[in-house]
């Protein structure tokens, strides 16, 4: 629902972001910040006085009560109790619906292959959910100071962005209306060479509350640059005037938005008043039905039109460099129509989503838990994980295999793979696969690839013939090969210490030039020491990833079935990292550091992402959580 407010009419979610209501899932009141510059605009004075309840709802100050008739004063308190309780429905009815969609949309092209938007008006639960977010970090507990500390936050940016001539709080806040979009179109050599966009054109639209005043600021900002003030439809226009035929640039404002870009954008969006057609586009209407919760941020990218358009403008440059190739049609059939990407606050993380139709890639996975997370040490600091990595790699081969043009290509692999079995003796087996990384024995890191296996006799002759080869190249390179036992199992060590620029002084203190692998009947283990492969032959049930406690709360906020699974302990990265940083900084530097920086960082917690399949789509969430 677009905001068609006039300058000066209050917010519809002003007295919602203001209700000394408590939020959804136990988050705190905002109340004090219905006074922030994304709401407190048109002039009017900041206020923490806390509104009545039908006040809240229509933005409208309560008349006071009034003496009369017993029956007047018992209709008038029927007729409140009616509109209080349709204002709850209501209130309820959006709480629990389809998140208001920008006003700024109706202003792009129809034709844009991307669209993006930021919403620092904050909608629906997002203002509540951003100070629950906050309260983590040091000098925010306190409600009553959230909205000056944004403030100087905001302060301190613009006036580095503009070396100290403005300021949000004077200069933005007094006519922004919170929402900042751009989108842009297919390439266009034209605007690429003059104003270093690319190739393509674009078109930039930030909402306003007050006409004048952002014409005011435009009109400061600007001055010098060249830009003749005219009016064009129901806007003032601000536009360069170029004698060489070339793009214009140009500023329009109306009484709703602030747009910029090339005049030839500009002008075919004020000729639209807003009812543009993009959120009509087939791939764009059906990425935003996928959106149903609030967001601070949204991306939308038309992905196979973007590629077919940049495909084109390659062919039109170089018209036979795809001519006669197939590929370039093979890759737009793997990729998706489109991809929604959104971004919102939650109490105590950051969430992202990310949409798109499934694509075939000739293997169709299916939700699951992990059949290697229980083979993974419980300190894991790094992992990244996807599901039938050798089924899905033999697809995508094979449909690339097939094309005339890339025969010769196979070729020459396949002669290299046969020396270790075939392609399908090297990755046939695979199954579910991660890249993982442990804090070492030396505090440093260790990491490596752990690999389900689907067939271990294949696993066997694979790993038979990588010790067979291996044991002849490493002499011939002046490496080493040794073996070690490892509670029966045995850990291969190829030591590269000895082959000309593989020093261990090359490397980090603590690190020595190797690799180490090793397999079981259900995992197999390369990774970049001997310690590193024990412990994923250690690790099992009571003693993996699996089994961490805060591990398993944070995979359950985006579920263990999933096609796939990414998780970075931040905490523990840090832990890590910080004592390394303390023997390289001077005394100064880590003073800083530990007073300026440290305090912030200290409440950054986890980082936790899933791939999984939703219906006919793709669906890939993660949270950035902070304690």
């Amino acid at each position: 629902m677009n905001d068609a407010r006039t300058p000066g009419e209050p917010r519809p979610d002003a007295g919602l972001g203001s209700s000394p209501v408590g939020a959804p899932d136990g988050g705190p009141t905002l109340t004090e910040l219905d006074s922030s510059p994304f709401a407190a605009v048109d002039g009017g004075a900041p206020t923490n006085r806390v509104p009545t309840l039908l006040e809240s709802q229509t933005g409208e100050p309560a008349a006071p009560p009034r003496s009369g008739r017993p029956g007047l004063r018992w209709a008038v308190a029927g007729l409140g109790v009616v509109l209080v309780a349709a204002a709850s429905i209501a209130v309820v009815s959006l709480a629990g619906g389809r998140p208001t969609q920008s006003l700024a949309i109706g202003y792009m092209p129809a034709d844009a292959i991307s669209y993006s938007e930021i919403r620092l008006d904050l909608p629906g639960d997002q203002r509540s959910k951003l100070a629950g977010f906050l309260q983590a970090f040091p000098g925010f507990a306190d409600q009553s100071a959230i909205q000056p500390k944004l403030n100087d936050v905001f302060d301190r940016l613009m006036r580095a962005a503009t070396q100290g001539q403005q300021t949000w709080t004077a200069d933005i806040a007094p006519w922004f209306g919170g929402q900042v979009a751009t989108a842009a179109g297919t390439p266009d050599p034209a605007a690429a060479s003059r104003f270093g966009m690319n190739g393509g054109t674009g078109l930039i639209a930030v909402t306003i509350t007050d006409r004048a005043k952002a014409i005011a600021w435009v009109t400061t900002t600007a001055h010098g640059s060249g830009l003749d003030r005219t009016t064009y439809g129901d806007a003032d226009l601000f536009a360069t005037q170029n004698t060489d035929g070339g793009p214009s640039f140009a500023i329009a404002i109306n009484d709703k938005v602030l747009l910029a870009g090339l005049a030839t954008e500009v002008k075919a969006a004020i000729d639209g008043g807003g009812h543009g057609a993009l959120a009509k586009n087939d791939d764009v209407a059906a990425a935003l039905a996928t959106i149903d919760r609030d967001y601070v941020a949204l991306s939308v990218v038309r992905v196979r039109a973007y590629v077919e358009s940049s495909l084109r403008t390659m062919g039109a440059a170089q018209p036979d460099i795809l001519a006669s190739s197939r590929i370039d049609d093979t890759v737009l059939a793997l990729l998706p129509a489109w991809q929604a990407t959104t971004m919102r606050f939650e109490n105590d993380a950051i969430v992202t989503s990310s949409v798109g139709p499934s694509h075939p890639i000739g293997y169709d996975g299916a939700n699951r838990a992990s059949a290697v997370l229980g083979h993974v040490p419980a300190g894991t600091l790094v992992y990244a994980e996807s599901h039938d990595v050798g089924p899905a790699l033999s697809a995508l081969i094979a449909t690339f295999r097939a094309l005339p043009e890339t025969k010769d290509a196979f070729t020459q692999a396949d002669q290299v793979l046969n020396l270790l079995g075939g392609l399908d003796t090297v990755i046939g087996w695979w199954g579910d696969a991660a890249l993982v990384v442990t804090p070492g024995s030396n505090g440093m890191v260790a990491g490596g690839i752990v690999i389900q296996t689907r067939d271990a006799a294949a696993t066997g002759r694979l790993f038979g013939a990588l010790n067979s080869y291996a044991a002849v190249g490493a002499g011939q390179a002046g490496a080493t090969l040794r073996t070690q036992d490892h509670n029966g199992t045995k850990i291969t060590i190829l030591d590269l210490s000895a082959v000309p620029g593989m020093a261990s002084a090359s490397l980090p203190d603590g690190y020595t030039p190797q690799i180490a692998w090793a397999s079981t009947d259900q995992v197999a283990v390369f990774g970049s020491s001997p310690e590193f492969v024990a412990s994923v032959l250690d690790a099992g049930p009571g003693h993996s990833l699996a089994d961490d406690a805060r591990f398993k709360a944070l995979l359950a906020r985006v579920g263990a079935d999933d096609l796939g699974t990414t998780y970075v302990d931040i905490a523990g990265l840090r832990a890590l990292v910080e004592p390394l940083m303390q023997k390289s900084a001077s005394a100064n530097e880590w003073a800083k550091y530990t007073t300026e920086i440290k305090p912030y960082l200290d409440h950054l917690d986890a980082l936790i992402q899933n791939a999984r399949k939703d219906g006919p789509n793709d669906r890939l969430t993660g949270a950035f959580t902070v304690r």
